[in-house]
């Protein structure tokens, strides 16, 4: 009789470790999560979920003065129901908004990816108070449903930075 209690309290044990086990998995698995690729000239920049998820602060690309970025957005949907958001994306200079690049509505199946791409034109959004040949930045605003993610494009000349900054004495 000892012998079929201690194997009870043994498959209990291990039916909870399978358990929470799963719960882990499926908890750090489920939900909708979005990745960004940019490509200018030979140069590609990915900024995945996690990056997205981890940090405060703004991701930045840089792109040649003149050069075309091409914009690829990824949408994983890992939920058993579909999911569905207005999605836009907007420039933006010195808290100004500059221009619209593109506004739909994204839908994605459960268990499904969906995809959206644009182009930004560098030489279109040149600030009018700064010279073309002189390098500049700004923000690209992605807003899907609730969630607001946000890119610097850094437009690099050959003549941008103008001076390069000097390191701090030691």
């Amino acid at each position: 009789m000892a012998a079929k209690r201690g194997n009870f309290y043994l498959y209990l044990a291990i039916a909870c470790f399978i358990g929470i086990s799963a719960i882990f998995i499926i908890d750090g698995y489920m939900g909708v999560y979005d990745d960004l690729f940019v490509t200018s000239g030979e140069r590609e920049s990915r900024v995945d979920a996690e990056v997205w998820m981890q940090r405060e602060t703004f991701q930045s690309v840089s792109v040649d003065w003149g050069e075309k970025a091409f914009f690829h957005y990824e949408v994983d949907n890992r939920r058993f129901s579909s999911y569905t958001a207005d999605f836009e994306v907007s420039v933006w200079h010195s808290q100004e908004k500059v221009g619209d690049l593109i506004a739909q509505p994204l839908s994605v199946a459960a268990f499904g990816k969906g995809q959206i791409d644009w182009v930004l034109d560098t030489a279109e959004f040149v600030p009018a108070n700064i010279p073309p040949e002189q390098g500049y930045e700004f923000t690209v605003v992605i807003e899907r449903g609730e969630i607001e993610r946000r890119l610097v494009v850094k437009v690099m000349s050959e003549h941008y930075p103008l001076e390069p900054v000097p390191a701090p004495p030691t």
